[in-house]
């Protein structure tokens, strides 16, 4: 059973709220990674494909894995309709079915803030991917307004967010110290708050500027590249 529904999450996209977040989120991750033409690449976690489909529409040769049969479901329909060729399989990202130094960059978008066994999927996704290319994750920042507005929800109605873990850019950055990584880098963004109006979110761009300038590492979306020596 999937944390949300398919349909829900790409409905929350189509917010305001959602559009202006995918954006800049989208915007941070692709200035740390350059794609390259022809790489393999895998997006572990990939949810209903909005990465999966960013990154070959760019001109990678993706493979996309996830536990959901119904994420992927979805995914799969998206990346049909777009014309876009791209491996979905439904797969334990414990247990990656791919063999040693497989890929050449390895995304993983907010799913290991949904893994208890966090540093066991850094191993693996180490383990297919090439030495000297790039892994990039994502997580929920404990230390931004978000995380506190969505714990606070939690205390009134069941969210998917509730079995989610937020974590610091210092701990995300010793876990893939830990797993082996090398030449970490983090960045975050979302410094505006969550507040799905689209005149306040007119001035998410200004929030973002000022954000990054006073308070770098409170956006509530990190984003963390390294790579495998």
């Amino acid at each position: 059973m999937p944390l949300w529904k398919p349909q829900d999450y790409d409905a929350w996209y189509a917010t305001p709220l959602g559009k202006a977040a995918d954006r800049i989120e989208r915007e941070l991750l692709f200035s740390m990674v350059d794609v390259r033409q022809g790489e393999r690449i895998l997006d572990a976690g990939c949810g209903t494909g909005i990465y999966s489909i960013e990154l070959a529409r760019r001109g990678g040769r993706v493979t996309a894995i996830d536990a959901s049969s119904e994420m992927i479901g979805q995914a799969r329909a998206k990346a049909l309709k777009e014309g876009l060729n791209i491996d979905f399989i439904k797969a334990d990202a414990l247990r990656l079915p791919f063999p040693e130094g497989h890929f050449d960059l390895v995304i993983s978008v907010c799913m290991l803030c949904f893994l208890k066994e966090r540093y066991n999927a850094l191993i693996e996704m180490k383990r297919v991917l090439r030495p000297g290319r790039r892994i990039a994750v994502a997580l929920l920042n404990s230390q931004s307004p978000w995380a506190l507005l969505r714990r606070a929800k939690g205390l009134v109605k069941d969210t998917a967010y509730n079995r989610a873990d937020f974590l610091t850019p210092a701990e995300i950055e010793l876990s893939l110290a830990s797993a082996g990584f090398k030449e970490i880098a983090i960045r975050t963004c979302l410094f505006f708050l969550p507040i799905n109006s689209g005149y306040y979110l007119a001035l998410a761009d200004t929030h973002e500027r000022l954000g990054r300038k006073l308070f770098p590492k409170a956006g509530a979306f990190i984003v963390a590249v390294a790579t495998k020596p």
